[in-house]
């Protein structure tokens, strides 16, 4: 009996060793055996061609290296925030010359001991902070600091005051709430202390956006959900918004809004810093969703929070205007029932134009988010007039960031006091291209309700504007992010604005980017003479440089993760694809006849190093899905982790795949993307399903018996539509935080993709995965966080029930207190993919 117990420990430690699960060490039954005098063998040197979840999760041998780098406001400066033992350090760097001077030196970044004890989650910890206290070093004073940690700064635009954040907790999914301190730089004065924003008193890591005026001399804050101003010189505090009602939420937002509209700061301050605009939400009435806790405490506790579900009550909306001199707030006017509609953006005109001051542009989503109303806004009276309005018949999306046409470019074509012109990004072509509007400026709006604006169209074609990247300081042209021959790439293109606005729309762009292929960004200066370029393609690490854009030209490099690039050649190799698949001849849907879609493969490669040598039908093959309107998996860019964690499953034979079904959020055009529109888990699986069978034809290697998928999110409801309703050509699957029913979810996604439940209720009910439940024939991972904000966990609980109805078997984990991310706690992203690993090997090998 016992010789058997050692044999099954030996195999599950042979198991475990090759998954990376236990490092490589000697057998159990050596290692229990007292007799042997001889010493155990060392452990075999890492095999650098060799993947393991170790290597991946408990090693820093795939860690992508970076530089904390941002640009000035106003001038091609950069800025760089260096870390060290000692404290941090501010350093300009100028261009292109690349000299770096020190500006806030770390001895500016100290804060006296018990202040310290404050800041102490995010503080950095001094090398002789351990120093015994009979200690006779003369710099005794300075020992009894510590310095300040950062996790975000802003320097006043004088480089007077220093603003920094610190000690974050988070809310919803990124850390934004915290403590604020500013400080004088300018001065060498043992008088210029740090001093905590909101008071000395100010409870801990309660305040949020703390945001300073444009002229240094205040900074504008949210505590419990209410808005504050602080005079930044005397440290005088008053209250701009704020209720005794804690659900009226003042210059933030709800879970909603932040989620769907990318919103947190809601306050905005106008040029002159004489007017602050803000956002208040009352969410009285949006139903509450509950959480249990069960392990932060010994007895459970509850997490409540509004989250307004498909067909639910929104919070309302509304925006005021806060005049520091009258101490008075003007409401806007804005039409509509503000619980219908969401006001996705607020805007000041830029400085350089009239009545800059004065005026707010206001974008209006209505509920079904298929019309964007663009309105001007008088702050004196509140008074709003519509100037433009986006339609469609799907949906329209708000343009999260303005850019506009510089004043002398303008003035330079005859225009004594030109109006502004706002760049905006419009599909009406059936192609997303650049427009110029012309924002009305006259006077006084109180005598209209509508001033259509004139529209001039900048770019066109059979092509799509990604987005907008900078307009030349000059005004000779604009940049932006596109990709006209392949969606799974990204670069910078350029367009002449004397053509664009001559109305000559410009249908072939120049390219700005090198010709490489792979997925480039860019963060650019002030002027748009420079950028921060970082690059990559699938199988590359990121590199980051300096470059100049007008002409292009490369002149430095800040880092090309050497280390990362070393470990990743070293690998055994993989074949990697790009391919584009047809799916017509798979389908008996007339509307998918033509269809092709794109994807990318992973391929373990024979002897000869290429597939071509393997055996027909011997690989299995694990789909990578997502499958929703909100994002875009065939990429070419490196994708960190997850990529080499599909790597791992290619050394054990497995070949892992991805596909962009239509509805994918991929520069394809308008009909590709929106096609998806109220078909979301119909259309999106049944592309999905077609395309793997496409691929299964295309590789002959690939095994047509062993196909498995999985995804996170609205990738794990994909995944269970796709076990559900074709069981016949899925093996397995694994559903990571999916969501189960669509009228589980939030308004503002659900609704805009799906219409309103009042009108299409059977859509959401079809496109269901809880739906189809009772075709699962396959194994089944459910994984789900049980403090997942975003996707519930009653969601699954739900599934969970109605595959107990039907007598259906799966495996489920619940990771107590984690969110959608499932990363929280020790160990966690190991024992997911560990867990991952071993269900996939158990059912695809």
């Amino acid at each position: 009996m016992l010789a058997r117990r050692r044999f099954a420990l030996a195999t599950l430690a042979l198991t475990a060793a090759l998954l990376g699960l236990l490092p490589p060490t000697t057998s159990p039954v050596l290692a229990e055996s007292t007799e042997s005098t001889v010493a155990p063998p060392s452990p075999p040197k890492k095999d650098p061609a060799k993947l393991s979840l170790r290597r991946l999760f408990k090693t820093s041998d795939f860690r992508s290296k970076s530089r904390t780098l941002q640009w000035d406001d106003t001038e091609d400066v950069l800025w760089e925030r260096k870390t060290g033992i000692d404290g941090p350090t501010l350093d300009q760097v100028s261009i292109p010359e690349m000299e770096s001077t020190t500006i806030v030196p770390r001895e500016k970044f100290l804060l006296p001991a018990e202040e310290g004890d404050l800041n102490s989650p995010d503080a950095v910890t001094r090398g002789d902070e351990t120093q015994s206290d009979d200690s006779q070093d003369t710099d005794s004073d300075e020992d009894t600091r510590k310095p300040i940690g950062i996790s975000e700064w802003t320097l006043s635009s004088d480089d007077q005051t220093l603003l920094v954040f610190n000690n974050t907790r988070r809310l919803w999914r990124k850390h934004t709430r915290g403590d604020y301190w500013l400080k004088d730089v300018s001065t060498d004065s043992p008088d210029a202390k740090w001093r905590k924003v909101g008071g000395e008193d100010a409870p801990d890591a309660k305040t949020m956006f703390a945001t300073l005026a444009p002229n240094g001399t205040s900074i504008a804050f949210v505590r419990d959900n209410d808005l504050y101003l602080e005079d930044c010189e005397t440290g005088d505090l008053q209250m701009v918004a704020g209720s005794d009602d804690p659900k009226l939420i003042s210059g933030t937002f709800d879970w909603v809004y932040e989620e769907e509209l990318g919103l947190q700061n809601g306050l905005r301050f106008s040029p002159n810093s004489q007017k602050l605009a803000f956002w208040e939400l009352d969410s009285n009435d949006v139903p509450i969703q509950t959480m249990i806790d069960n392990t932060s405490e010994r007895y459970a506790q509850t997490i409540e929070f509004a989250y307004p579900k498909v067909g639910q009550t929104n919070s309302s909306a509304r925006v005021g205007v806060w005049d520091r001199t009258t101490k008075q707030t003007v409401w806007l006017d804005l039409p509509g029932d503000p619980r219908e509609n969401y006001i996705a953006a607020v805007d000041w005109l830029p400085s350089e134009f009239a009545h800059a001051n004065q005026r707010l542009l206001i974008q209006q989503l209505n509920r079904k988010q298929n019309q964007n109303h663009v309105f001007l806004c008088d702050v004196e009276t509140g008074h709003c007039v519509n100037i433009h309005t986006e339609i469609s018949d799907a949906w329209v999306r708000h343009q999260r960031e303005l850019h506009w046409l510089p004043g002398s470019v303008l003035a330079s074509d005859g225009e004594s006091n030109p109006s502004p012109r706002l760049l905006w990004l419009s599909e009406r072509s059936g192609w997303q291209h650049i427009e110029a509007i012309e924002i009305p400026s006259p006077d006084s709006l109180e005598a209209e309700s509508n001033l259509p604006s004139r529209i001039t169209p900048v770019t066109g074609g059979s092509w799509d504007v990604i987005s907008i990247a900078a307009v030349a300081k000059e005004g000779t042209h604009i940049d932006f992010i596109a990709s006209p021959e392949h969606p799974s790439q990204r670069a910078l293109y350029r367009v002449s604005l004397e053509q664009g606005l001559a109305g000559q729309p410009k249908t072939t762009p120049q390219r700005v980017s090198p010709e490489n292929g792979g997925t480039y960004s860019y963060s650019i200066s002030p002027t748009a003479q420079y950028a921060i370029e970082s690059w990559s393609d699938f199988n590359s690490a990121p590199v980051k440089r300096l470059v100049q854009l007008d002409p292009y030209k490369h002149l430095k490099t800040f880092s090309n993760n050497e280390e990362l690039e070393e470990s990743l050649e070293k690998l055994a190799p993989v074949h990697t694809e790009f391919v584009r698949l047809p799916i017509g001849e798979f389908t008996d849907d007339p509307a998918s006849a033509d269809v092709e879609l794109d994807v990318w493969i992973m391929m373990p490669v024979g002897k000869d190093g290429t597939i071509e040598s393997l055996a027909s039908k011997s690989i299995p093959v694990l789909v990578h899905v997502y499958g929703e309107p909100a994002g875009q998996t065939v990429l070419d860019k490196y994708g960190g982790t997850t990529y080499l964690w599909h790597r791992l499953l290619t050394q054990h034979g497995i070949a892992v795949a991805s596909v962009d079904n239509r509805g994918a959020n991929a520069p394809r055009g308008k009909s590709f993307r929106q096609s998806i529109y109220k078909k979301i888990g119909r259309i999106s699986i049944s592309d999905q399903a077609h395309a793997t069978q496409a691929m299964l034809k295309h590789f002959a290697a690939l095994d047509p018996e062993r196909v498995g998928l999985w995804g996170w999110s609205g990738g794990g409801s994909s995944t269970l539509n796709g076990l559900f309703q074709f069981p016949e050509l899925y093996s397995m699957g694994i559903a990571v935080a999916p969501v189960p029913d669509q009228l589980d979810y939030d308004t503002i996604y659900q609704e805009r993709y799906m219409g309103l439940v009042t009108e299409n209720r059977d859509a959401f009910v079809q496109g269901s995965p809880i739906t189809h439940a009772s075709g699962l024939s396959d194994p089944l991972l459910l994984i789900h966080g049980t403090a997942d904000d975003n996707v519930h966990y009653a969601s699954s609980a739900r599934l969970i029930n109605r595959l107990i109805a039907e007598n259906k078997q799966f495996q489920m984990m619940a990771y107590p207190g984690r969110t959608h991310s499932i990363s929280e706690g020790e160990g966690t992203r190991y024992h997911l993919r560990t867990m991952m690993t071993n269900f996939i090997l158990q059912h695809l090998k």
